[in-house]
């Protein structure tokens, strides 16, 4: 699968961005994401839709004055305003330009990595501050202004005390692929192959492109993953060197988090460092999408009750089967009879298992922004805590909520049957949220026991959805 079909699934996205680009008025549109999630691949794409009069620059981390000449060249290829353009050396300069340039029709300004521009001058903000409410403002201009720093555009473009606060007209937080928009890679594996890649690559365009659907996954496991040739061998490694110092730090987080320390204060234990310091480096990590925190579903915040895990899928995969026997697989052990010695049945249904939960909650999301529920919820997440009822501490898989509803659901990705036995734990997870009507879904990799198709048979309110169900009425 070739790069540009990624694009599939960026649908609402390019409606966004053609929809910016027909405004009558300024327009400046803030990208951001984490790094390989196709930002601009989809800036790209949209580029050579408006070929004629639009300006794609990539920033770098150069001195200002070699951006701008870069900027300027690519600007001048579209405005043919004369060699003299590329004399110029500062942004004011460049400013001052369209301050006397009269635009023919709508001119589109893509700016990607424009963090690197703060960087090399930390009055770049200021200048295109100005440049906006003096110049661009009463001009047929877009404006894009992407990148990848998370910190450096929340302190740029979202602080209030900072001068482009207030001055973008829409914000696009760019996201990896759901699971059903991943599909779409891989059109001859089943849907559980699919389900399956999904769970170890994640949502990363770059990263599903690399599997080739006419291989098998362990070949391409192997290829891509286990290869020291391979592309991914060392992303997580270079991914972090690039956001990052102290990498061996967070690796450290991420490693504790996957061994099953899931509490600040056992995450801080299996590290050893004092908590106020893990907190911190966390911060970091969930501001670049690698780890998220949860409380129970529907409850306030509290600090005691929150748990951390790896949300992408790559980096839990990675965590999982590769760090920590990175040395052995650098000429130690072929690729191919580690592939046979760490990949059991019994490990990946457990890794796949736990994805398997968050591709429910997608499909559950996608339902209830349809509505195709019985009631529109307020809350969805993981819900744990003590039954009141059978003094038990409990664990639902997944929870959706509002004042009057509850829905309680099981994720199970086994070779086995949802059986008798595990609905009624199902049934009794409603003993720990009171609401008026409750509702169950199950989600079960194998479909569920004769007995518990006759109990919930003529009953509405329990649900079955299996693998194939997934996959029917998606975007």
């Amino acid at each position: 699968m070739t790069l540009d079909e990624i694009f599939i699934g960026r649908k609402k996205e390019l409606d966004l961005l053609e929809d910016l680009y027909k405004s009558d008025k300024f327009e400046m549109l803030i990208m951001h994401g984490r790094r390989r999630v196709g930002k601009s691949y989809l800036l790209s794409h949209f580029a050579n839709t408006h070929k004629r009069n639009t300006v794609y620059f990539t920033a770098d981390k150069s001195l200002e004055k070699i951006n701008v000449r870069n900027f300027c060249e690519q600007l001048n290829s579209v405005i043919k305003a004369g060699d003299y353009i590329l004399s110029f050396t500062t942004w004011q300069e460049v400013y001052s330009f369209f301050k006397n340039y009269e635009l023919k029709e709508r001119l589109v300004i893509i700016i990607d990595e424009f963090t690197y521009l703060y960087k090399s001058n930390p009055a770049y903000d200021t200048g295109l501050q100005n440049a906006i409410d003096k110049i661009f403002k009463k001009m047929n201009v877009f404006i894009v202004l992407c990148g990848s720093e998370v910190s450096v555009i929340e302190e740029i473009i979202d602080s209030s005390s900072k001068p482009l606060y207030g001055r973008k007209t829409a914000d696009l937080k760019l996201l990896p692929f759901n699971y059903m928009e991943a599909r779409k890679f891989f059109p001859n594996y089943t849907n559980e192959q699919a389900l399956e890649v999904y769970s170890i690559m994640g949502g990363i365009p770059l990263y599903l492109s690399l599997f080739d659907d006419k291989r098998s996954i362990r070949e391409n496991i192997i290829k891509n993953c286990l290869s020291t040739t391979g592309y991914l061998f060392n992303e997580v490694e270079t991914l972090l060197r690039m956001e990052l110092k102290e990498t061996y730090f967070y690796k450290n987080i991420m490693l504790a988090i996957n061994s099953g320390a899931s509490n600040l204060n056992k995450i801080a234990d299996k590290v050893g460092e004092n908590s106020a310091k893990v907190a911190k480096y966390i911060g970091v990590l969930i501001n670049l999408g690698f780890i998220k925190k949860e409380n129970p579903c529907g409850e306030k915040e509290k600090t005691r009750n929150t748990l951390y895990s790896i949300c992408d899928n790559f980096f839990a995969f990675y965590f999982a089967f590769i760090y920590g026997h990175q040395n052995m697989l650098n000429g130690l052990i072929s690729p191919a009879l580690y592939y046979e010695r760490e990949f059991t049945k019994e490990k990946m249904s457990a890794f796949l298992g736990h994805r398997f939960e968050l591709v429910c909650g997608q499909y559950l999301r996608e339902k209830f922004y349809k509505g195709k529920m019985p009631f529109f919820a307020e809350n969805l997440g993981r819900w744990w805590g003590n039954n009141p009822v059978l003094k038990r501490q409990e664990e639902i898989d997944l929870l959706a909520l509002d004042d009057d509803n509850a829905l309680f659901c099981e994720c199970k990705y086994t070779k086995e049957k949802f059986d008798e036995s595990q609905l009624k734990d199902l049934q009794d997870s409603s003993l720990c949220v009171k609401r008026k009507n409750n509702w169950f879904t199950i989600f079960s990799k194998s479909g569920v026991t004769a007995g518990v198709q006759k109990i919930i048979a003529k009953n509405k309110s329990y649900n079955v959805i299996g693998i194939e169900d997934l996959f029917k009425g998606g975007r």
